[in-house]
């Protein structure tokens, strides 16, 4: 039996510029995604203009595939403003769906373009069902769930909420959680987040590439994935060479309709071809079977070898040329009309070209059957010709080719009219450019997080208004052992949710979240991901809910999504003072003091190290020096199997009295990580001694510091 396509898993390929898109529909693509030059993942990629997306709209369309762009940075409210114009003509020339990172974006295209198919990126970072819920919640129809999870919890989330999920097959692997990673913008001000990542994984770390992973590769995995319900296999490579897209893409359609014929069987020519196209120093099947391993780093070089581009088939444009039967009809006194058959319809075009009679040598139907046969860079190619002509006519070179391109415009124009859109939309009256003022006057409240019992002890005994504390370290925290009466309690949930069992699977936050409403008078929950949001919900939290600094709000129609859940935020460390000010943070909360995350990841440094040696609660830290001599910090939070490093150098920001006193945040955070108890006693208490109403102090707390991004910004 015959299964329909759209029954099958569908083969995605990427395309930095239009020779990969051709290079993937010629390889067999069922579906392309690719980026403009703007609001792009891959920004440093060719991608496309807005003309070249829109014949590359009609190119796939005419082949059966689908065109996927990637609008997967987070967005500034300027920006925000220029969505419709970027979005407008693709949407009404037949885009089939956007690729999304950013909440505010999700939300406005859901808006404005209602019938318009959202995907959330990988950038996203969804993990587990409880995220896929919540992006349901905002229109969402397909999920790119983070690359780190296993197939069963890729099963799971396909059988309990029906979204169709998207997985990548092939490429290269981050070390962080795509969307996660604040890496290469704290350290040179490339983000991630606005697709100009530098890729600093990819340096030596304690003299070894200890942060660089191997490439992807799953050819072996194919029954298994389609097995598991994935709806999309995805090629990464955006800025990768045609030859690697072509080359990819062919050897993975082979394997994916072996599976369906009943005769796959992997090939170790197939496989060895399909890594030499690009590899990373060696190639491993990610997590689907495993958490994390040693066998995926790179360890001793990530440098690349690419070889096999030879095998570009430099004919791909031929192999999507559409046959077409093309039949003219050229009488005296009357236009030349001209008739194209092709693809199941039929276009009759009577032209404005009226023969004349011939002075000297009348013209043959031979010579004008062979140029109308000359459909050059066009998409189609003829298969037959058949023309009818009156004896003693003549037509110049110009005449005939102006005869065969008003046919072909004609059939074109019927073949892709299907495909458009027709319904006009409105530009929304709404301007994101406008600024807005701090109407917040309270005196902010005081803040500090700890990671462990000696912080805790610390900050306790000084004069800050709230701790915010580990769920898992406080459920477990003897009351007897540091008197916490007299603070305000939030707890702070685990950077990433796994429905694997341990101490960060849902199932044991939710208890550990009503062993501390039990216990102590919460105040609020500081959330870092997706899934958080529905942990709380079943564990009946009925407090403040805060949006740490991964939860992105850079813009106010994110702002807004995220309150319309009952979610506060946290302002975003990659935004300028004057940024800040512009988009207006009242209310919300204000990191001043502390190392900041740059990676989350599922591999563990302290492992690759010494070995698995799990350590409770609190876990193990240690530090890694760069090749400058830099030294992060890392922290491995063994009880939910997952590696936090953060950044070398702390931020501190407390004497900016200018910027609090323009923005007016609702509380200021101190976040404590590798310090002792002693050190966060000190760092606490000087604040106190300077500071002012508006919360900032006359003078910097510490000599080595970083001001962040409030002055430079990021690309």
């Amino acid at each position: 039996m015959i299964m329909d396509k759209s029954e099958r898993v569908e083969l995605l390929s990427p395309a930095g510029d239009m020779e990969c898109l051709i290079a993937a529909l010629a390889a067999g693509a069922d579906a392309v995604y690719l980026g403009l030059n703007r609001y792009s993942a891959r920004a440093l990629a060719a991608n496309f203009t807005e003309d070249e997306l829109l014949r590359a709209l009609d190119i796939a369309h005419l082949h059966d595939a689908k065109i996927y762009l990637t609008v997967n940075t987070l967005f500034r409210d300027s920006e925000i403003e220029e969505l419709y114009d970027s979005l407008y003509r693709p949407y009404m020339g037949g885009l089939d769906g956007v690729i999304v990172q950013d909440i505010g974006v999700m939300k406005y295209i859901r808006d404005v373009f209602p019938d318009l198919s959202v995907h959330a990126s990988t950038q996203a970072a969804v993990t587990g069902v409880d995220g896929v819920r919540f992006l349901q919640r905002l229109g969402v129809k397909r999920v790119v769930p983070a690359r780190e999870l296993s197939l069963s919890e890729i099963r799971k989330i396909i059988d309990v909420t029906g979204e169709e999920i998207e997985c990548f097959i092939h490429g290269s692997l981050c070390y962080s959680y795509s969307g996660k990673c604040l890496m290469s913008s704290f350290i040179g001000g490339r983000s991630g987040n606005r697709g100009r990542c530098a890729q600093p994984c990819r340096l030596m770390y304690d003299d070894a590439y200890i942060l660089s992973l191997k490439d992807l590769c799953t050819i072996d995995l194919i029954p298994d994935l389609i097995g598991s319900g994935i709806r999309s296999f995805k090629i990464e490579g955006r800025m990768k060479s045609k030859g690697y897209v072509y080359g990819v893409t062919s050897i993975y359609r082979r394997y994916i309709d072996m599976y369906y014929d009943g005769t796959f069987k992997v090939d170790k020519g197939d496989k060895k071809r399909l890594i030499s196209y690009y590899t990373r120093g060696g190639n491993c099947e990610g997590y689907y079977h495993r958490h994390n391993s040693t066998d995926m780093i790179t360890y001793h070089s990530p440098s690349y070898r690419s070889e096999g581009n030879d095998e570009y088939d430099e004919n791909a444009r031929d192999k999507l040329k559409i046959p077409v039967n093309i039949s003219c009809n050229v009488s005296a006194q009357c236009a030349a009309t001209i008739t194209v058959e092709g693809a199941g319809i039929c276009v009759h075009t009577v032209t404005d070209i009226i023969p004349q009679p011939s002075v000297t040598r009348p013209l043959t139907r031979a010579e004008l059957a062979g140029q109308l046969a000359k459909c050059g860079d066009t998409m189609f190619t003829a298969e037959s010709v058949d023309a009818a002509l009156d004896d003693g006519l003549f037509l110049t070179k110009g005449q005939m080719n102006g005869i065969r391109r008003a046919g072909l415009d004609a059939f074109y124009d019927k073949l892709i009219d299907g495909f458009a859109r027709h319904k006009e939309i409105v530009r929304p009256d709404k301007d994101y450019t406008k600024k807005t003022f701090a109407r917040f006057d309270k005196e902010p409240e005081i803040r500090a997080s700890i990671i462990n019992i000696s912080q805790l002890e610390a900050a306790a005994g000084t004069e800050v208004d709230a701790l915010i504390i580990p769920v898992g370290f406080l459920a477990h925290l003897n009351k007897d052992e540091v008197q916490l009466s007299h603070k305000k309690i939030f707890i702070s949930l685990p950077y990433v949710v796994r429905d694997d069992g341990m101490a960060n699977s849902p199932d044991k936050i939710k208890d550990d979240v009503q062993k501390c409403m039990a216990a102590f008078d919460i105040k609020g929950a500081y959330i870092s991901n997706l899934e958080s949001v529905g942990i709380l919900e079943r564990a009946g939290f009925k407090a403040d809910i805060i949006g740490d600094i991964h939860m992105y709000a850079y813009n106010r129609p994110a702002k807004q999504a995220f309150e319309s859940f009952d979610i506060k935020t946290t302002v975003p460390v990659e935004l300028t003072s004057s940024q800040l000010t512009w988009r207006g943070i009242t209310g919300e909360d204000l990191i001043v003091y502390g190392r900041l995350p740059m990676m989350i990841s599922a591999n563990c440094i302290y492992s690759l190290k010494n070995g698995c040696s799990p350590s409770g609660v609190e876990g193990h830290g240690l530090y890694i020096t760069d090749r400058k001599g830099q030294r992060p910090y890392v922290h491995t939070f063994c009880d939910q199997c997952t590696g936090v490093i953060y950044n070398s150098v702390k931020t501190c920001i407390t004497d900016e009295a200018k910027l609090f006193g323009s923005i007016r945040p609702s509380s200021l955070r101190f976040v404590f990580t590798d310090e002792t108890g002693q050190e966060t006693s000190n760092i606490l208490n000087s604040y106190y001694k300077q500071r002012t109403r508006c919360g900032a102090t006359k003078n910097v707390l510490i000599d080595k510091y970083t001001k962040g991004h409030l002055n430079r910004g990021v690309d």
